[in-house]
């Protein structure tokens, strides 16, 4: 069975979709559409902001796609250094080996060191429908689970945070 030690960094979409047979996550991968053309497409379509703070800690923040996330309230919830900012297209390759656009939880397989917070928007974690993210390209989308989605992000290394991001309290 594969490991997370054994991804070659920067392996790629057809890397990444074998990895993930091998630890028996089954995708449906599609050509990606943009909004207003996706008739019959089906899940729920994600967003995925790849955050700094000022202290230099980087955040993947994964919510649905039509969700507005408070990016202040959401620094209190996870404890973040001071404010946000969107990340660099220069932090984006050095840390997931993705380009803009491409930014998904996929792209964790290239944060071999786990220095990024993986934070998961809880509305994901109560709704029954699979979710849509690129597969380490921008032309594609693919469908999986949310507890496999789980199961591939601790694969990674990493620990996933849920957060209410719906919530006025703080």
């Amino acid at each position: 069975m594969a490991t997370s030690k054994d991804w070659v960094w920067g392996g790629g979409r057809d890397a990444l979709l074998t990895t993930l047979q091998e630890i028996g996550i089954k995708l449906t991968t599609a050509p990606y559409k943009e909004r207003g053309q996706r008739n019959g497409m089906m899940g729920i379509f994600c967003k995925n902001l790849f955050l700094k703070d000022r202290k230099g800690q980087f955040y993947l923040v994964i919510s649905e796609e039509d969700a507005h996330i408070d990016l202040k309230r959401l620094r209190y919830c996870v404890k973040a250094a001071r404010n946000f900012s969107f990340a660099t297209a220069d932090d984006l390759y050095t840390h997931l080996g993705v380009e803009a656009g491409c930014v998904s939880p996929f792209a964790l397989i290239n944060d071999t060191h786990c220095n990024i917070r993986v934070i998961l928007d809880r509305n994901l974690q109560l709704c029954n429908n699979l979710l849509n993210f690129h597969p380490l390209s921008a032309y594609e989308t693919s469908l999986i689970s949310y507890q496999d989605l789980l199961v591939f992000v601790k694969f990674c290394g990493h620990s996933p945070e849920v957060v209410d991001m719906h919530t006025r309290d703080v």
